[in-house]
């Protein structure tokens, strides 16, 4: 009989990353699939507007991509939460932790 391991108590299942902007909370699709699909777009040196789109419409929610619409971000501020996404979901965990002020 084969060896069999459980590591279901290493996984986590419920939370996803998050990112706040203002007063808006974005949940980060970080599930492997919307990972795997979006690598190869991430690969190219010169990304096209279809490629950022895919990626941004993967990683975020219908209704996070309405409230991301609704912030009316400049194309740097786009392009910063495009790559706090992606680090998040990547590992990369270079971005800033929330940290809350004690008294």
């Amino acid at each position: 009989m084969a060896k069999i391991i459980d590591i279901t108590e290493k996984l986590n299942f419920e939370q996803k990353p998050q990112i706040k902007i203002k007063n808006e909370i974005l949940t980060v699709n970080n599930e492997a699939a919307a990972i795997l699909e979006i690598m190869p777009l991430l690969d190219t040196k010169e990304p096209t507007l279809a490629n950022v789109d895919k990626i941004c419409r993967t990683l975020f929610s219908e209704d996070d991509f309405v409230k991301i619409e609704k912030l009316h971000l400049s194309f740097g501020d786009f392009a910063t939460l495009t790559t706090t996404a992606i680090s998040l979901v990547t590992g990369d965990n270079s971005g800033e932790a929330v940290t809350h002020a004690t008294t």
